[in-house]
């Protein structure tokens, strides 16, 4: 057996591994994965401040100055909060809303945070979908990119 054919088995056992723990994670919910914690209060957990990390300057993210466009489209539901992150690494910019959230609600925030931090850090929201133009190859790894893809939830989390 020659090189190419043994990096090829190990490439279609890898990819059969990666399908099979994909299939069956599935069906799994992680503690923290969108949920709040079971010694926490949901109402409380709702109106948690959400943050990420921009690697910009702090008077590059200024709220008075406007809004990236998804943080803006929540209005005047969600207070927002800018500060320097810790050790010097950017900005640190938070959100949460006035009332208390549904589920859903709290999923958009999320996801507004996650496209405001691109949109200020590259100035586009790359996305996966919808597909370029052009014929995707089809290869195990890319079934799995798209499978785990489709079973995240709206926060972000695998």
């Amino acid at each position: 057996m020659d090189l190419n054919q043994v990096l090829g088995r190990a490439t279609g056992l890898a990819s059969g591994a990666g399908g099979a723990l994909l299939r069956r994670l599935q069906h799994v919910r992680l503690p923290g994965a969108g949920q709040a914690s079971t010694t926490d209060d949901p109402e409380r957990a709702a109106r948690r401040w959400r943050a990420v990390t921009v690697l910009r300057d702090p008077a590059d993210v200024d709220p008075a100055a406007g809004l990236p466009a998804p943080l803006a489209a929540l209005g005047d539901r969600v207070e927002v909060r800018v500060t320097p992150a810790p050790g010097d690494r950017g900005t640190e910019l938070a959100a949460r809303y006035r009332g208390t959230p549904t589920e859903d609600e709290v999923g958009d925030l999320r996801a507004a945070l996650r496209e405001a931090k691109a949109l200020l850090e590259v100035g586009q929201v790359l996305r996966m979908e919808p597909q370029p133009h052009g014929r995707r190859a089809a290869t195990p790894q890319g079934a799995a990119l798209e499978g785990a893809a489709q079973a995240a939830p709206r926060e972000g989390v695998l």
